[in-house]
């Protein structure tokens, strides 16, 4: 893949012709006095980003609202085959290829086939994610080696690293799926173990409780279940029921009258047992005591009181007695009732205590379904709790493989390794004298989803510029490799040379023009006039129109808005950082 020009639908955009092969320099160039103009924000990063908007990135909002009407156009080539894709900011959802439209998944999609040979779909590994490691897209891009893409993820990382330097990436999605799994597994156990909504759903408290739990339950299923298979169910059980009530309430009210009448009886007899408390004798002694004559009339009238009360006190006798006799005729009514209803009621209650009824069924079966279903809980509750154990020791023995099986798989890789390792030294010896430099690969056997340790090492590389040397040497191992891929080019932003030493840029000018020529590459680099300014002073005369003037493909400078690469003045953020 290469990339040929870079156009707009507007005359005022500066097109950029890519050089088909060697460098391309666009140059941000000073050309007036005014220290109130400059140089920056003339338009070289947005080369890069108006590239990978072309590329099918993502939709980019500030081209939406600054940019109206605007059409971007890239001219680009993949195994000799040349493509046209273009794109307008206002309908940003469709991209065309060759006129053709396509939606930015079937672009990235076809592409991912056409230039880094991907047949299937393979999580965070993408004809975006690959590209971008050939033409860093952001100023975040620039903070080390291996970070192309800001909050790019470590296994996202290794994984598109891995499979641009030719490794098998199968060890590294089998480990990040293994890793998955593990952490799954520990985390759902943790979860139906300590989660107090999880272990509600399961009714479990303490998993100790567990199985005094479940022998218990199954007690009480046994014995209900007895109870139900024994239950006769009475078709008039709530008729017999009633009946029942209803004689109940009758005995009441006959004993309530049978023991009233008792006491009326025996109210009768100590009524019957009252005699007069004053004789006729006593009457005359009392008065003879008191020497008093009573006279014949007085006498008379005694005798004749007397009489009275004896005929008083046996028609009361007579009464009373024939009261009493009532009232036992009526205990013995009372008392035949009595026995009736109670005989009655026997008979009742003894065919309701061996008969039920269908409600009282269906409550014991429904008692039995909650049962059963507590008990299928807890013993669920302790089956996924021993699965999942056993699943997450059969992980870690797969984990344990892996790390077996990656050992000697980088042993039997030993070639491509060491090429990567030699690439990347010969490149870094020539910027440092007797500096230690390489990559290596290595297996990471530790619990993490990383299988690999992909390390770009120069000796004192915290030093300053060491890091943008490091980057260079990376990308350029990368692209000399040729695994996986038929990208032909590299582009540089201008921040991977603006604060390095002019002696190191004039290495990496150097370097990139050698594997150019030598390759048949493209080397893109956006270059600010400081650091030219810096550099020709390094460099002969006729090195540096070699190497600078002769590579130059586009000049934007602070003449005016016209001279910048949109040609017009406008204010445009238009990056996702």
């Amino acid at each position: 893949m290469r990339l040929i020009e870079l156009r707009a639908n507007k005359d005022s955009f500066k097109t950029v012709k890519f050089n088909n092969k060697g460098m391309s320099l666009i140059v941000a160039k000073k050309r007036t006095d005014s220290e109130k103009n400059t140089y920056n924000s003339v338009g070289k990063s947005l080369i890069v980003a108006l590239i990978h908007f072309c590329l099918a990135a993502k939709k980019n909002p500030a081209f939406e609202e600054n940019l109206k009407d605007w059409i971007f156009y890239l001219d680009f080539e993949v195994n000799g085959n040349k493509f046209t894709s273009s794109r307008s900011t206002d309908k940003q959802e469709i991209i065309y290829v060759n006129d053709k439209p396509m939606t930015l998944k079937e672009f990235r999609d076809f592409f991912a086939k056409e230039v880094f040979y991907i047949n299937s779909q393979i999580q965070n590994l993408s004809f975006r994610s690959l590209i971008s490691r050939f033409i860093r897209p952001s100023r975040g891009s620039y903070a080390s080696y291996n970070n192309y893409i800001p909050k790019e993820k470590e296994y996202s990382q290794l994984l598109n690293t891995s499979y641009l330097m030719g490794l098998d990436i199968s060890y590294v999605i089998k480990k990040n799926d293994l890793m998955n799994q593990i952490d799954w597994v520990r985390d759902l156990k943790s979860k139906i173990q300590k989660d107090t909504t999880i272990k509600s759903f399961f009714s479990v408290e303490k998993d100790s409780e567990t199985d005094i739990k479940i022998a218990d339950l199954e007690k009480k299923i046994s014995k209900l279940q007895h109870d139900i298979d024994s239950f006769a169910i009475a078709k008039a059980y709530f008729d017999v029921k009633r009946e029942a009530d209803e004689i109940s309430r009758n005995l009441h009210y006959y004993k309530n009258q049978y023991t009233k009448i008792q006491t009326a009886i025996s109210n009768i007899i100590k009524s019957l047992q009252v005699q007069p408390d004053i004789s006729k004798k006593q009457l005359e002694d009392f008065y003879q005591e008191a020497n008093t004559q009573l006279c014949e009339m007085v006498k008379k009238r005694l005798d004749e009181l007397e009489s009275f009360n004896k005929k008083l006190l046996t028609n009361r006798i007579v009464s009373l007695n024939e009261e009493k006799n009532k009232f036992k005729q009526q205990l013995l009514d009372i008392d035949s009732k009595i026995n009736k209803l109670s005989f009655e009621e026997d008979k009742r209650l003894q065919y309701l205590q061996s008969h039920g009824a269908l409600d009282d069924y269906t409550k014991m079966a429904n008692l039995l379904s909650d049962y059963k279903m507590e008990l299928s809980k807890l013993q669920q509750f302790k089956r996924l709790i021993r699965e999942y154990q056993t699943k997450q020791d059969e992980t870690k023995k797969d984990f344990a493989e892996q790390n077996i099986l990656t050992f000697k798989y980088l042993d039997s890789i030993r070639p491509i390794t060491q090429n990567h390792l030699s690439t990347f030294q010969t490149l870094s010896d020539q910027f440092y004298y007797n500096k230690v430099a390489g990559i290596t690969i290595n297996n990471n056997d530790g619990n993490n989803k990383l299988r690999f340790n992909i390390n770009a090492k120069i000796e004192d590389d915290t030093g300053d510029g060491i890091n943008e040397v490091k980057i260079f040497c990376f990308d350029w191992t990368i692209l000399k490799g040729q695994y996986n891929h038929c990208v032909k080019f590299i582009f540089h932003d201008s921040r991977i040379v603006s604060e390095n030493d002019p002696r190191q840029v004039v290495t990496m000018l150097r370097v990139a023009n050698k594997e150019c020529i030598e390759n048949n590459f493209q080397y893109i680099l956006t270059i600010n006039q400081s650091t030219l300014t810096a550099i020709q002073a390094e460099m002969s005369e006729e090195e540096f129109d070699k190497l600078i003037n002769k590579n130059e493909v586009l000049e934007l400078n602070d003449i005016s808005d016209s001279n910048k690469l949109l040609g017009i003045k406008i204010d445009l953020d238009y990056t996702n950082e």
